[in-house]
């Protein structure tokens, strides 16, 4: 083989190991994520600002029931109620008195003058099967404390007994001596003291 051709045969072996490595060189030098080339994905870069917040959706169902809370205080009183209808005034208000039993001074036995008066109870506790006497005894200021009471005694006792003798059965009586106690006329005069010496008489 003659020189030239020796030459021209070498410089197309040349041009042949060249192509591939020109080829490659093109490939390599060619820019990613561009139109027609491979995406290439870097670190994520930073958030950008928030956007607008969007329409408010359906209220969701509700819930249960919580438990309850504190009583609150008081509120203020109300007006006044209509007044009720008037009951009895305790015990006195169920007893009649029929007229008081006088004596004399330091007596305790019962007047012809008073007689009159125990057949009117005795007349009423008859008709009245379910009736009940009340015989209170008291005397008039003078004398001491202990004497009137037990003279208080002795005349409520008698108005019982003159009672029991005309009809009116034992049960049906209840008797308190008072002594000078409770005063129905505070004058210091006879006419006064007689009003004191009494057995007061009730009924119901």
């Amino acid at each position: 083989m003659t020189r030239r051709k020796l030459g021209t045969h070498t410089a197309k072996m040349m041009v042949l190991l060249l192509l591939p490595a020109l080829l490659l060189a093109a490939c390599t030098a060619r820019q990613f994520g561009g139109p027609d080339g491979w995406k290439a994905y870097g670190p994520a870069g930073p958030a950008g600002p928030a956007g607008p917040p969007g329409p408010a959706g359906p209220p969701g169902p509700p819930g249960p029931a919580g438990p309850p809370g504190p009583f609150g205080s008081a509120g203020p009183l109300g007006p006044p109620g209509p007044q009720g209808p008037a009951g009895e005034k305790g015990e006195a208000a169920k007893w009649t008195s029929f007229r008081d039993i006088l004596f004399a001074y330091d007596k305790a036995d019962i007047e012809a003058g008073e007689q009159v008066k125990i057949a009117d109870i005795v007349a009423f506790m008859k008709q009245n099967a379910g009736s009940e006497l009340s015989l209170e005894g008291y005397t008039d200021p003078r004398g001491a404390d202990t004497y009137n009471l037990k003279l208080s005694d002795r005349r409520v006792k008698a108005v019982r007994e003159a009672l029991v003798a005309g009809g009116v059965e034992a049960k049906r009586i209840r008797i308190g001596a008072n002594g000078e106690r409770d005063r129905n006329c505070d004058q210091d005069t006879e006419e006064c003291f007689q009003k004191n010496r009494r057995v007061e008489v009730f009924v119901r």
